[in-house]
C-alpha cells in the first residue's frame, strides 16, 4: 500500500508551487521584487521539526497522567495512552499525506488568497466551505488561545508552588502572562526550534526528577492524610463516576493530539516529505515518557496522585520539580502563540505580501497588536477556568475531537474517495477511519458534557469558588507530623 498519495508528477508540480513561491514576493502595490527572506518562509528541516514536535508534547500536561491512571486504573491508563497514541501516530501520517498532496496548505485554517484557486487552508480544502473554514479558524483560535491559558495558570501555581508567600495567583497570572508575551513576538519558527530544545530538555528533566522523586522520598505529600497505606489498583475503582473516567481519558488526548501544529511545520519545511522522519522520531520518545510517567508516579504514589505529577513530592523533590517545568510552560505558550499569530495575521496580508516578508511599519505593528490580543484572551479564558485537569478535558473534548479524529477520517475518506477497497490495507484503513470519526464525534458531545459538568463540580467542592480567583493554587508541603486525624487536616 503506497501511503504517499502523489505521482511523481505531482510531486513535480509540487515543488514547482512552492519554488515559485519562494522566488518572488510581492508588494501591495503588484509590483514583484527580490525576496530578502528577512523573515524566513519554508526553511525548517526535519530535525528542526523534530524539536518542534517534541517542544509540542513533551509538556506539564504529562504530569497529569498520574492522576488520569488513579482515575482509571494501572491497566486502564497503560492501555489507554497506547491506544490514544498509535491512533494520534496515523492520524499524523494521514495529515502529513494530506499536506503533501495539496501544498498550498500553510497551516490548519489560515487562507491564501492571493494564490486564488491555489491558496486554501485544510478546512477550505478539505470541505470547500467557506462556513468550515470560518469554523476550523475560530476553532484554532479558541483552541490554541484556551492551550496558552493554560500555561497561564500552570505558571502561577508552580511559582506558588516552589515560594509559597503572600502574593496572590492572580498576581502571578499577570506577572508571568506579560513575560510570555514578549518572546511571542518572534515570527520565525525557526528561532522557535532552539527555545523549543530548551524547552523539551528542562521538561524530561523534571519528569526525570518526579520519577525518581517519588521512587526516593519515604512517603509521598500529604500523606497520611488517605491512608497510612499507599496503594494502587489495576483498573478504574468501583465508585469511579462517568465524568472522573471521562475526564481522565480527555486528560490522556490532550497530551498526545497535536495535529493543529502539523500543517504549520510541514508548510515551513524545506522537504515536506522528510516530515515522517520527525513524527516517528518524536513519537517513539513520547511512547516511552507518556508510559512510564504515568505508571511510575501511580506506582509510587498511589491514591496520593495529583496534577500536576510533582504534587505528590515532598518538599526538598517537589519545589526543585516544579521549577524545571517554567522554561517548558512558557516556551510552549510562546509557541502557540507564534501559530495562532500566524494565522490571523496571515488572514490580513496575502501571501506574497511585503508586509509577511519584510520589515515593515505597518506588518510589525499588525503583529504586535494580534500577538497582544491573544495574549489577553488568553489570560481571560484561564483565569475563567483555573482548574488544571479541568481545562486540559474541555479543550479535548471541544477541539481535539475535531483536530484530533473527525477532521483527519474526513481527509483520509477524501484523499482515497472511490478507491476505498482496492486493496486489504485500504480496506482495513477504511474501517479504522470510521472508528476515529466515531470516537471525535463521542469525546465532542459526551466529552463536552463531562469536562463541563466537572468545572460546575469543582467550583462547588474546592477552594476556587469564583474566576480570577486571588486563592492560592499552588501546592503546599506539609510535615506529616502537623496532621490532625481528628479534624483529618494538616495544622
Amino acid at each position: 500500500m503506497s501511503l504517499t498519495p502523489t505521482s511523481s508528477k505531482e510531486e513535480l508540480e509540487r515543488k514547482q508551487k512552492i519554488e515559485q513561491q519562494q522566488a518572488t514576493v510581492t508588494s501591495d502595490d503588484g509590483v514583484s521584487v527580490v525576496e530578502s527572506q528577512a523573515i524566513r518562509e519554508r526553511k525548517l528541516t526535519w530535525v528542526e521539526a523534530t524539536l518542534l514536535l517534541l517542544t509540542e508534547y513533551v509538556v506539564l500536561a504529562i504530569l497529569a497522567f498520574p492522576s488520569s491512571y488513579l482515575i482509571l486504573g494501572m491497566a486502564g491508563g497503560v492501555l489507554s495512552t497506547l491506544i490514544i497514541g498509535v491512533s494520534t501516530y496515523y492520524t499524523s501520517h494521514v495529515l502529513w499525506r494530506y499536506c503533501l498532496k495539496h501544498p498550498e496548505i500553510r497551516d490548519i485554517c489560515a487562507s491564501l488568497p492571493s494564490l486564488g484557486h491555489l491558496g486554501r487552508d485544510a478546512a477550505y480544502v478539505l470541505t470547500g466551505s467557506k462556513i468550515a473554514w470560518f469554523a476550523a479558524f475560530v476553532g484554532l483560535a479558541l483552541n490554541n488561545w484556551a492551550i496558552m491559558g493554560l500555561h497561564v495558570n500552570a505558571v502561577a501555581t508552580a511559582i506558588q508552588s516552589i515560594r509559597g508567600g503572600t502574593e496572590t495567583t492572580l498576581f502571578w497570572a499577570c506577572m508571568m502572562g506579560v513575560i510570555m508575551l514578549i518572546p511571542s513576538y518572534i515570527r520565525e519558527f525557526k528561532h522557535m526550534s532552539y527555545l523549543g530544545t530548551l524547552a523539551a530538555f528542562t521538561m524530561f528533566i523534571c519528569v526525570i526528577l518526579t520519577i525518581a522523586g517519588h521512587g526516593v522520598q519515604p512517603h509521598p505529600n500529604y500523606w497520611p492524610s488517605l491512608g497510612t497505606e499507599v496503594t494502587y489498583t489495576v483498573w478504574a475503582p468501583k465508585r469511579t463516576t462517568f465524568i472522573q473516567g471521562m475526564n481522565a481519558l480527555l486528560n490522556i488526548v490532550y497530551t498526545w493530539i497535536g495535529h493543529a501544529l502539523i500543517p504549520s511545520f510541514v508548510g515551513d519545511m524545506e522537504r515536506p516529505e522528510d516530515f515522517p522522519k520527525a513524527l516517528a522520531v518524536s513519537m517513539l520518545f513520547e511512547f516511552i515518557l507518556f508510559t512510564l510517567t504515568g505508571a511510575l508516579v501511580y506506582f509510587y504514589a498511589g491514591q496520593y496522585s495529583t496534577a500536576p505529577g510533582y504534587g505528590s513530592l515532598i518538599a526538598k523533590y517537589g519545589k526543585v520539580a516544579a521549577g524545571f517545568t517554567l522554561p517548558t510552560i512558557v516556551i510552549v505558550g510562546v509557541l502557540y502563540s507564534l501559530v495562532t499569530s500566524k494565522a490571523v495575521f496571515y488572514q490580513i496580508f496575502r501571501e506574497g505580501s511585503r508586509h509577511r516578508t519584510q520589515h515593515t511599519v505597518l506588518g510589525w505593528s499588525t503583529w504586535f497588536v494580534v500577538v497582544t490580543a491573544g495574549w489577553i484572551i488568553s489570560f481571560i479564558i484561564g483565569q475563567a477556568i483555573p482548574f488544571f485537569n479541568d481545562l486540559l478535558a474541555l479543550i479535548s473534548s471541544l477541539f481535539d475531537s475535531w483536530f484530533g479524529y473527525i477532521l483527519w477520517a474526513l481527509c483520509w475518506f477524501q484523499l482515497y474517495r472511490g478507491r476505498y477497497t482496492e486493496t486489504t490495507g485500504r480496506k482495513i484503513e477504511f474501517v479504522v477511519n470510521i472508528a476515529i470519526l466515531i470516537t471525535g464525534i463521542y469525546f465532542f458531545g459526551a466529552g463536552t458534557y463531562a469536562s463541563v459538568q466537572s468545572i460546575i463540580n469543582s467550583y462547588h467542592a474546592g477552594a476556587v469558588k469564583t474566576p480570577f480567583t486571588k486563592v492560592d493554587t499552588g501546592f503546599t508541603f506539609p510535615s506529616p507530623s502537623s496532621y490532625n486525624a481528628t479534624s483529618g487536616k494538616f495544622n
